[in-house]
Parts: C-alpha cells; sequence; structure tokens
C-alpha cells in the first residue's frame, strides 16, 4: 500500500470513522489507584478471572496483578485460562460460572464470540468486567479497562515523523492476527499519527507502507515475519510492530541480515526487554500498556461498584505514555515480569 499526497484523503477517513457508543462513557486512569480503600467487608466476594492466554509474558503478568489485587482487596480468586482457543475461552468461562462466582473479569479472545457467555453470565447474576481487550458492545458488562491502543499508534507515529531523520519514509508492519481489534486499532493509529504530523510539519503527507507480515504476537512469529519482508523488500528504513515481542523477534532477523541501525524499530506495550534494548540503542520507542497498571485499574473498578460508589465509566483508558532513550529509566524496572 503507497501512501503520498492522495493520503490526505485516508486522513480523513480516519477522522470520520465513528467513535463507539460506549466512548461517550470513558475515562482516562490514573497509572495507579492502589489508593483505594474498601468500606465494605468484600471476603464473601469470589471474582474469576479469564485470560486468554498464558503463553506470554504479558499474559503472565496480567494475571499475576489481577490476582493480586483481588486478593489485597480480602476478595476469592479463581482463575482459568482460554489456552489461544475461543472454545476452549468458552469452557474456561463455563467452568467459573460453575463454581459459583460473584464477579467474572473476563479478557476475550473474540470480540463477539464470547458475547453470548457474557450474557449467561449476567442472567446468573454474576457482574461481568472487561479487561484488556474489547468486546462487542451487545455484551452486557457493567466497565471496562483498555490501554487507549489508538492514541499510542498516533503517538508512535507522530514520534517517528519528528525523530527518524529518512528522506522518505519505507514502512513495514508486522501485525498480530487477522481480525484482532486491538491490533486494528494500533495500525490504524499509526498511520493517522504519521499522516497529521507530517501534514502539520510539511503541509503534505508522504511515506510508503511497503508490506504488511503477521507474526502472532510472538518473538518467533516476528523472526519469521520479518525474514519473509526483507527478502523482498530491503529498502524498509522502519518496522511497525503491534507488540514488543514481534519487534523484539524481527530485531534477531535484521541483526542475521546485517541490517542493524538501518531499520528503526517501533513496537508497543513497554516490554522490559524492549526497554533493555532502547537503553543499548537498539530499539527505537515503544508505547506502555503495563500490565500491572492495567490489572490494578481493572480491581479497583470491581472493588469501587461493589460498594456502590457513583460515577463509574464503562470505559476506562490507562494513560498513554510513549517510551525511547530520553525517559527509559524511568519505566524501567529490572525485577518486572514482563
Amino acid at each position: 500500500m503507497r501512501i503520498f499526497y492522495g493520503c490526505l484523503l485516508c486522513l480523513l477517513f480516519f477522522s470520520c470513522i465513528p467513535e463507539d457508543k460506549k466512548m461517550q462513557a470513558k475515562a482516562i486512569l490514573s497509572d495507579s489507584t492502589g489508593a483505594y480503600v474498601s468500606k465494605k467487608d468484600l471476603s464473601g466476594t469470589v471474582v474469576g478471572y479469564c485470560t486468554p492466554t498464558l503463553d506470554a509474558p504479558f499474559y503472565v503478568a496480567l494475571e499475576k496483578s489481577v490476582r493480586e489485587n483481588v486478593l489485597r482487596y480480602g476478595m476469592q480468586y479463581l482463575a482459568t485460562d482460554g489456552q489461544g482457543d475461543i472454545n476452549k475461552q468458552v469452557l474456561a468461562v463455563e467452568d467459573l460460572l460453575s463454581k459459583g462466582i460473584h464477579v467474572l473479569i473476563l479478557n476475550p479472545l473474540d470480540p463477539k464470540a464470547l458475547v453470548p457467555i457474557v450474557k449467561r453470565a449476567r442472567e446468573q447474576g454474576v457482574l461481568v468486567f472487561i479487561l484488556d481487550s474489547f468486546i462487542d458492545e451487545e455484551a452486557p458488562y457493567i466497565s471496562s479497562v483498555y490501554a487507549n491502543n489508538q492514541l499510542n499508534g498516533e503517538l508512535l507515529g507522530e514520534w517517528v515523523v519528528n525523530n527518524i531523520k529518512q528522506a522518505h519514509l519505507n514502512i513495514a508492519i508486522i501485525s498480530g492476527n487477522q481480525g484482532n481489534p486491538v491490533g486494528r486499532e494500533k495500525r490504524l493509529g499509526f498511520v493517522r499519527g504519521i499522516a497529521d504530523a507530517q501534514l502539520h510539519k510539511n503541509n503534505r503527507v508522504e511515506f510508503t507502507i511497503v508490506t504488511q507480515g503477521w507474526g502472532g504476537w510472538t518473538n518467533n512469529g516476528g523472526l519469521k515475519a520479518m525474514e519473509d519482508i526483507l527478502v523482498a523488500h530491503k529498502n524498509i528504513n522502519v518496522l511497525f510492530a503491534e507488540n514488543d515481542a514481534m519487534a523484539i523477534g524481527a530485531l534477531k532477523t535484521i541483526k542475521e541480515m546485517g541490517m542493524q541501525g538501518k531499520i528503526a524499530l517501533v513496537g508497543l506495550d513497554g516490554q522490559k526487554e524492549a526497554y533493555e534494548l532502547i537503553k543499548k540503542g537498539e530499539y527505537s520507542v515503544t508505547a506502555q500498556n503495563s500490565p500491572e497498571i492495567l490489572g490494578e485499574n481493572m480491581v479497583t473498578i470491581v472493588a469501587r461498584y461493589l460498594n456502590d460508589e457513583p460515577g463509574i465509566k464503562q470505559v476506562n483508558y490507562t494513560r498513554s505514555v510513549i517510551i525511547d532513550k530520553n525517559n527509559v529509566d524511568q519505566f524501567y524496572n529490572p525485577n518486572s515480569l514482563f
């Protein structure tokens, strides 16, 4: 896909994408909500959490954050694993419901496939909260917490325009998996951010998205996708990967092909290993999507709801932060799981 002056039409299209109706009731959360103290005794409340998978450091750290915060409020905790398969995740939620949970925190693999089980949970009187990945608006959930993936993408696009000194941007994209709404928000935000920043800076829009690969959100997937990309396209000077894991895998390929220093690596999530590579000068920039912050914010909203607190929004975003060599030391934690 090539984007030049005609990209202004594309920019206008992105600008006209209607906001989800749920965005009318959204909030930006602080990085820490640990100060909230429950007025009620929540020890009789059983919280079930269903993760899409535990086959990635992000999800392991997110489960740990949810568990620790549930226990911090004195609630009981059960967890199940969707094992990366939508049918297995439905069965995993059914297992939680059979155990008499009062609260379901769900990280859905698919925005539509989990709607029926959420409806069933609500019919059983279970309070449903959505974490990290979107679910269709038809699902009757109470509140949700996400990273602002579109804004993160926009900020990264702006960063590229202001920091990558190339006469022309030849960009490769490595996406997670087809149909994933989170990945779509990230890449559309990135393209929109580049276009808007170039328009403001140069009064024109001119860049090329040379190709798109698919990495399945993993290091090995990113490595293989980058192999395929560089075999066909030697002129790449920017790689945008929809998470740090794929970008880190892609870096191995870039090094093996002797192209280190020629391609700027742009990722998302704020993985510890990405921070370490930024500190070494081998990785350009990432956007924070902290599992610790996501889990803490989600469970605090649950506790607030159980305390009948007013003003709880249905859609809540964690704060968007871009991390590069100038501020990486503020965010790097060598003891972090992710």
